[in-house]
């Protein structure tokens, strides 16, 4: 999975050098907001991320949702870890919740996603 932090950007086409008469992929990039989250055992700051939808990089795309399980690396206590991630965007409303999970422990914060194009705000 590709993040960005605190970056922008529309969207990203690729496929640029898909040999003549193959369609290319479009991939979809959205930029979520989530806020503070925290527990007990952990703290997430509030950040800005911008995803990218892409098929090839383990994210699923149904008619509802777009949703990524799978492994992701995290900084808890000042220690490289291995952690689960999962996120789930509504299609239709932009609303997103993400867990991280680690250790037997998780944090769940939920936040907002916009894909921004020429003809404004669209999912």
């Amino acid at each position: 999975m590709r993040v960005i932090r605190n970056g922008f950007l529309s969207v990203l086409a690729l496929g640029a050098l898909a040999p003549e008469g193959h369609a290319q992929t479009t991939v979809a990039a959205l930029e979520c907001d989530f806020p503070l989250a925290s527990t007990d055992d952990w703290n997430m700051a509030a950040s800005t991320l911008q995803y990218y939808i892409d098929t090839a990089g383990g994210w699923k795309v149904g008619q509802d949702s777009f949703s990524f399980d799978g492994p992701t690396n995290v900084t808890i206590d000042g220690k490289d870890r291995v952690a689960s991630l999962s996120i789930v965007i509504s299609r239709q409303s932009g609303k997103a919740t993400k867990t991280l999970s680690s250790g037997g422990k998780s944090l769940t914060v939920s936040g907002e996603c916009k894909k921004m194009e020429s003809t404004g705000r669209k999912f």
